[in-house]
């Protein structure tokens, strides 16, 4: 009786700790932060996006408490011709005056096309304020 006792304790321990690290895992949307502001960080190292067609439309970022970022943003391909967007086109600007593009995607957008992606960005104590590309 105790041996069932000690192995349903384990079970349940095992069981809150899957859930409670599952719940570190869920992303989070961070406070909105205005299109308005604009941010003034160095940018020593000239870094930039890849020109492109692509215009920001809206974004949306997200995290989890393990500090992986994710964003949500609503891209036009502003010419009238078919283009792919890759990553390095789209940059995001972190707390820290830090800038990266993220992990590796391509899609393809028809001319004038709207579509909305998640991409991932890399892990950072710092959250992103802003998401743009450059025409």
């Amino acid at each position: 009786m105790k041996k069932l006792l000690l192995l349903t304790t384990i079970l349940l321990a095992s069981q809150a700790s899957q859930l409670s690290a599952n719940d570190r895992n869920a992303l989070s949307i961070d406070r909105a932060i205005s299109s308005d502001i604009e941010f003034n960080f160095p940018n020593d190292d000239n870094i930039y996006p890849h020109k492109s067609d692509f215009k920001v439309v809206n974004y949306v970022t997200m995290s989890n408490e393990y500090g992986q970022r994710k964003v949500t943003v609503t891209l036009q391909n502003t010419s009238t011709g078919d283009r792919i967007f890759v990553s390095d086109q789209i940059m995001a600007l972190y707390a820290n005056g830090h800038r990266s593009s993220p992990f590796e995607k391509k899609i393809r957008f028809k001319g004038k096309e709207v579509q909305t992606l998640t991409l991932s960005f890399s892990t950072s104590e710092f959250p992103i304020l802003q998401v743009y590309t450059r025409q």
